[in-house]
């Protein structure tokens, strides 16, 4: 591997959450009396933010997330790992690397998907959605990480679907892989682009 530091998005780049997390918005914004073509949410989930749904159609997005995480809670399937995940976390290890995630997702939440499938221990440390940080693209929980784990940030990257996660990584000054299993996003400028997780350097 060419890192030591690895920093991983968690919904829609190890975990395939995106059909369950974009059932629930659509079933909120029905909840609004708000009927929305699903393609354009799920472009605004990738491209942007949850927070940029709420804002488009004047929503509170304190409460449109509560309703959002309802829906979510009543949702009985369940999310998988990506291809490779597991394969790609392993050989981190195995390399002499470390593993970290940041997400949106609350920290108890994501450690039960981990344990689902046994991938709790292949990280050091979960940054989740109820640590007192400002959301991404906003750097502070990676400069945390950097500060607290002593990285050289040439040997630290930040792994993500996203925009927000590219543009998190950038302003920390770390290298980033965009990960883009569904070729939806165009013109993301990161130091690697893959369709595969095992494919990242």
């Amino acid at each position: 591997m060419k890192y030591t530091h690895y920093i991983w998005d968690f919904d829609g780049t190890l975990f395939d959450t995106y059909p369950i997390i974009l059932k629930g918005f659509m079933d909120t914004l029905n909840t609004y009396q708000i009927q929305a073509d699903e393609k354009e949410i799920y472009y605004l989930l990738k491209s942007k933010s949850s927070k940029a749904i709420a804002e488009k159609y004047g929503l509170d997005f304190a409460e449109f997330t509560r309703v959002f995480k309802s829906f979510e809670a009543k949702d009985t399937r369940e999310p998988v790992p990506f291809e490779g995940a597991k394969a790609i976390l392993e050989r981190v290890i195995a390399e002499g690397g470390k593993n970290y995630i940041l997400t949106h997702r609350d920290t108890p939440g994501t450690n039960e998907l981990l344990a689902t499938y046994e991938l709790t221990d292949y990280f050091v440390e979960i940054i989740g959605s109820e640590r007192p940080f400002p959301r991404k693209p906003a750097p502070d929980s990676l400069l945390y990480l950097i500060d607290t784990y002593k990285m050289e940030t040439s040997q630290a990257v930040m792994i993500g679907d996203r925009f927000m996660d590219i543009d998190a990584g950038k302003a920390a000054g770390i290298n980033t892989v965009f990960f883009d299993q569904d070729h939806l996003l165009e013109d993301v400028s990161a130091t690697q682009n893959v369709t595969h997780l095992l494919d990242i350097d």
